[in-house]
Order: structure tokens, then sequence, then C-alpha cells
């Protein structure tokens, strides 16, 4: 009884355990077969049970529903078993190729087993032993050996991936099937047939108990005692052995699974925090790479905000460009007026960064062909050599990767910027689209250096015009005035009018001085306006300086600012113009002593602005009538020409006022230099 209740406790644990473990979910090898083990452990649990029952004399065999639960038992725990069975052999592990084969080459053995075991069932004897014997040998050993197998493959399996604890435990629950097919499904009940009569176990002590009620006679006078004469022990001791080995190895092998799924969990978290490490660490990447971009073209669009000279913005652009791109060499270059010659303008290799004064054709075709059809190019793979022909220029060694694109001027090719590499490390598209960057920033410098060009035209014309008009309205007048003068003298020195004579020298040598004035205004004008190199309030106080000395009128400056005063180019240049025309006047009309001027950098809300104060003790004037007229308009429209404001307050006898406002570049119309403040 004791061993019956054990062994029935034993698998009803292993039933058990695999129901819990079921419940508990998760993906771990097993899993699929958790319900036929639960069932399969809880058939044979209460298999066990009843036998104890029996032998303990506790229920009675000759009821039916008993007698039902007898012969129903084995080839139901049977029939579980071998649906775990070849669960574990078939699902654990893909089969191998050739098992394919193994249904038609079983099919004739296992045939002739059923054919064989169906004979039994009409021999004279009680139905219970077939049914016991052939459930045995058609189910609970197949199902045993092939549980077996498969956990012996997973043994393998395991061992290889270096679980050296799951594989152990997979190689002794392999070991206990087996066991368990040679004691439950090869040792059966004696009968005088099959392997049942050779190796069987003793009945005897079962017979005593209810071999009466259910007619059961002695088997047949064999030897129905071979295990207890081998071993010393009956077959139910040693079911109750592999019972507890399946039991113990089997439910340890479910605990481990899930050791062993927890620790691919923590793997793939390993993995996930590298993953989020390595995607961390190229984000950084892309934003210093982009804040490095960024920089080189802030630092471009300073120097074309600020007019720097064209040649060196092209050869910044290169250096920044083939330094960023990880290039060794860099070209630039632009269709001549023909639309047809494409030459080199500027190259950059690591030695150095260059323009090309003589005419360079570029004789790629894979550059001219970016150029003719206002596309771009990079290498994908390892490229032919016509492709990298001719692609670099003052270099020794030949390309092996190269990405070009077009520079584009109103919607038309104008011209071809790329880079190559001596290297296999190729280009991306990512790559191109920065070189698209900085060819777009070579194309606002040459758009800026044709402004600059066209601008610096205009004011030379419109400086010219304005010296021309100072000529005609002073020189040219003072020397028409003595040109009749002299005639006029020479007249009266004929007739010998002595003392008018002396009047009209008097009147000549006035002009000549007025004259004299003019022209070294105009040459004092010419050289403050392209004083840059000094800065523009050390050009104006140097201006008020000399206009004292020449003039003879006192002259105080005062400027509240020691820095830049944050205005464009044009507007430094007007701001001086304005002044210049407003010291003329001083000069010509105003018979004044002392002239002051001020200049302050301030504030109103809207932004930052610079006024200019010109103010003068002269003797003032009406605007109506004036011959000032004509400058105060040019000084008007100077200041209106660059957003600012000219104001003039003038009353006779009390000198006048002057007031120009400009703009500071951050509330001005030049949004360039704007975005880099």
């Amino acid at each position: 009884m004791i061993i019956y209740f054990l062994y029935g406790l034993s698998f009803f644990g292993l039933g058990l355990a695999a129901f819990l473990r079921l419940r508990q979910g998760g993906e771990f090898p097993l899993r699929k077969q958790l319900p036929w083990l639960a069932a399969f452990g809880f058939a044979v649990g209460a298999t066990g049970w009843l036998d104890m029952f029996l032998v303990g004399g506790a229920i009675d065999p000759s009821n039916f529903m008993i007698k039902f639960l007898i012969l129903a038992a084995h080839p139901l725990s049977g029939v579980l078993l071998l649906r775990f069975g070849w669960g574990i052999f078939k699902d654990l592990l893909p089969l191998p190729a050739w098992t394919i084969f193994i249904p038609g080459v079983m099919i004739v053995p296992i045939a002739y087993i059923i054919t064989y075991a169906a004979t039994t069932f009409i021999t004279p004897s009680p139905i219970e032993i077939p049914i016991d014997i052939w459930s045995r040998y058609l189910l609970y050993l197949p199902g045993s050996l092939l549980a077996g197998v498969g956990f012996l493959r997973q043994w393998l399996y395991q061992r290889d991936l270096g679980y050296n604890e799951v594989s152990r435990l997979m190689f002794a629950a392999g070991v206990a099937f087996l066991f368990e097919a040679l004691v439950v499904g090869f040792i059966v009940p004696a009968a005088p047939y099959g392997p049942a009569s050779y190796y069987n176990y003793d009945r005897v002590v079962y017979n005593a108990f209810i071999g009466e009620q259910l007619g059961f006679l002695e088997p047949f006078g064999l030897n129905y005692e071979r295990v207890f004469q081998v071993t010393g022990v009956t077959i139910e001791f040693w079911r109750m052995i592999s019972a507890f080995a399946v039991t113990f190895f089997v439910t340890r092998g479910l605990d481990v699974f899930d050791e062993i799924q927890k620790m691919r969990v923590e793997i793939l978290q390993d993995e996930r925090d590298i993953a989020q490490q390595l995607a961390l660490e190229t984000q950084i990447t892309a934003r210093e790479t982009a804040e490095r971009w960024t920089n080189a073209l802030v630092n471009i669009n300073r120097q074309i905000a600020d007019l720097d000279d064209v040649d060196s913005i092209l050869k910044d652009i290169a250096k920044n460009a083939r330094h960023l791109l990880e290039a060794d060499f860099l070209g630039i270059a632009l269709l001549e007026e023909d639309q047809k010659s494409l030459n080199l303008k500027c190259y950059s290799t690591e030695e150095d960064t260059e323009l090309v004064n003589m005419p360079t054709l570029v004789g790629n075709k894979m550059i001219q062909r970016v150029v003719r059809n206002s596309s771009y190019y990079y290498s994908k793979r390892e490229e032919s050599s016509k492709f990298l022909k001719d692609a670099c220029f003052f270099v020794d060694e030949s390309p092996k990767t190269i990405a070009s694109v077009f520079l584009n001027l109103d919607n038309q090719s104008i011209g071809a910027m790329w880079v190559a590499r001596f290297s296999d490390h190729f280009y991306s598209e990512e790559d191109l689209i920065w070189l698209e960057c900085m060819a777009d920033q070579v194309v606002i410098a040459l758009q800026h250096g044709l402004m600059t060009s066209q601008l610096q035209s205009f004011s030379v014309t419109e400086e010219r015009a304005r010296i021309a008009r100072e000529m005609h309205d002073g020189l040219a007048q003072v020397l028409g005035y003595l040109n009749l003068q002299v005639q006029t003298i020479e007249a009266l020195y004929v007739s010998g009018k002595t003392e008018i004579l002396e009047k009209e020298l008097h009147h000549m040598r006035k002009a000549i001085k007025t004259a004299h004035a003019d022209v070294r205004e105009n040459i004092l004008s010419l050289r403050t306006t392209l004083a840059h190199k000094e800065g523009l309030l050390s050009a104006v106080e140097e201006y008020l300086k000399e206009f004292g000395i020449q003039t003879g009128v006192h002259t105080f400056v005062k400027i509240d600012n020691d820095g830049d005063l944050n205005l464009s180019s044009i507007a430094e240049v007007q701001l001086v113009c304005i002044l210049q025309e407003a010291l003329a006047n001083v000069r010509k009309h105003a018979n004044a002593d002392n002239v002051e001027l001020v200049i302050t950098q301030q504030d109103n809300g809207d932004g930052e602005y610079v006024q200019m104060l010109v103010v003068d003790n002269g003797r003032g004037f009406t605007r109506e009538g004036s011959n000032r007229s004509f400058g105060l308009q040019t000084m008007q429209e100077r200041a209106n020409s660059v957003d600012g404001t000219l104001h003039i307050d003038s009353v006779e006898g009390r000198g006048t006022i002057i007031a120009c406002t400009i703009p500071c570049l951050e509330t001005n119309k030049y949004p360039a230099k704007k975005a880099v403040s």
C-alpha cells in the first residue's frame, strides 16, 4: 500500500507541477507539451491510488464502475504518455530529414504487432490481462521511449549551447523515461505469449487479494517471478523509483527552463541596453556632426554678410567641406560663358587649398554629366576607373570613390562641386546632402560677390556724379568767374584804372581761395569715404580734425561707443556721406565758428539705432529759397536708402542741428548678418 501510495503521489505531483507551470505562462521548450504531461501525471497518479485501495481492500473490485476504471486506467495513461512522448520527440527540436522515412519503415512491424495483439484478446483468458499487457506494449513503451529520446536530444542541444546544468537534467530525465519504458512498458504481467512469458513480474501478492474476485487463474504455471528473483524486490518498487526519477528530473527541468528563460530575458535586456547605448552614441555623433556643419555654415554666412572677398570665402568653403566630409580632395568648377567648358576654379587637399587662375579643364565624365543634367552622383560600390578618371588634380593618387553635386543658380546649373577619397570608404546620401549645403553656400558667395561688384560700381558711379556736381557747382563756376575776371582785369589794366583793378584782383583772390577749399574738401571726402581699414569712428574723427584745420572752424567730437556701431557697410558709407554734406554746408553757408559732432547708439524698444547730430553755431537758414536745398535733398535720400531718417532744425541767427538716425542690423533689412549676430 505504501509503494502504491508513493507511486501515485509522485505522478500526481508531476501532473500538478506541470499544471501550475502551465498557469504561470511564459515561453519555453516544454510549454506546448505541459497539458499532456499534466493529464498523464494525474491519470497515472489516480491509477496508483486505485491499486492502493484495491490492495488495501477499501473498495470492492467486483463493482462495475471499479472494473471499468481498472480496464480504462492503463490505456488512458498510455495514450497520454504516447502523445506527450511524441510531442517531446517531434516539437522540442526539429527532426532530422531522414526521419521522414520512419512511418513507412515501421508500418509493417507495427501492423504485425497490432494483429498479434488482437489475436491475444480472443484467447481464453480474462480480458483484463491482454488489455494491461498490450496497453503497456503499444502505448506506454513507445511513449516512454519517445519521451526519453526527446529529452536526450534536448540534452545534446543544451550542451552545445553551453547550458550545462539544464543539459544534465535533460539527460537524467531521458534516462528516467527509458527506465520507465523498461519497468512499466516492457515488463508486463505473465502471459503464455510474446515477451510476457519470459519478462514478467510477480502477481502472487496481487492475486491473493483480488484474484479470486476477478476470476483470475494462476497464469499457466509459467515462471512469473523473474523480476523478484533477479532483483530481490518487486516490480512495484522499481516503478516507484522510476516515478520518483521522472517526477524529480522533469520538474527540475521545468524550473531550469524557467531560469533559462530569465537568462534569455536578461540577455535581451542587455542587448536592448547596448542597442540603446549605441543609439544614444549615434545620436550624439549625429548631433556633433550637425553642430560642426552648422558652425561652418554660420561662419561662411557671416563672411558672406560681411562682404568678405569672394576668393577667400570659396577657399574657406572648400577647406571646411573637405575636412567635414573626410575627403582627400575637393574641387569646385564653373562653366565658362560658352556653357561647354567646365574649368576648375578652386581645390582643396591635405596640403593646401588654392584658387586656380589658369584654365584647367575638368574632363571627368560623371562630373560633366552632373552639370549637364543638373543632378548628383555618388559611388555606391567599387567603380570602374573610367568613372574616376580626371576627378582629382595636383595629387599623385587615384580616387576610389567620388560624390558630386551641381551648382544651382536661378534653376540653372553653373558648375559642380565634388569630393573624392583614396580609400574604399564610400559616401552616403547623408554626405551628399551636406555637400549640397556647401554647394548652396558657393552659389550664395558667388551671388554676393557679383552684388558687391555691382554695388561698388554703383558707388563709384554715384561718387563720380557727386564729384562732378561739386566741381560744376564749385570749381567750374569759379574757373568761369576767373576767366571773366581775367578779361576784366586786362581791360582795366589797358585803361589804367588802378583802383578798380586792385578791387577786382581782391575778388579774384577770394574766388581762388574758395575753389582751393572746395578741391581740398573733395580730396578729404574721397579719402575718408574709402578709409575702412581704420574703422568708421576713427575715420570720422580724423575727418573732423582735418576739416577744422582746413576751414579754421573749431570741431568737437563726442562718440558714445567704443566698439562697432553694428551698421551694414552701405549704411556706414551713407552716414559718412551725410556728414560730409552737412560739413560742406557749414563751410559754404553757415559762417560758423564751432561745429559739434555727437554719435550715440540707443534702443527705442523696437531695436537699436545709431543717431548722428551735427550742430553748428552759424547764422541758420530757412528751407524756402535756401541755396542748401539740393544738398539737403541729397542727405535725405541717403538716409532713406538705408531705412533711416533725417531731421533738420534751423533758426536764423541760432545755428543748425542736423539729426540723422539709422537702424542697426538687428532691426533693418539685412537678415543675413542679423542671423549671425
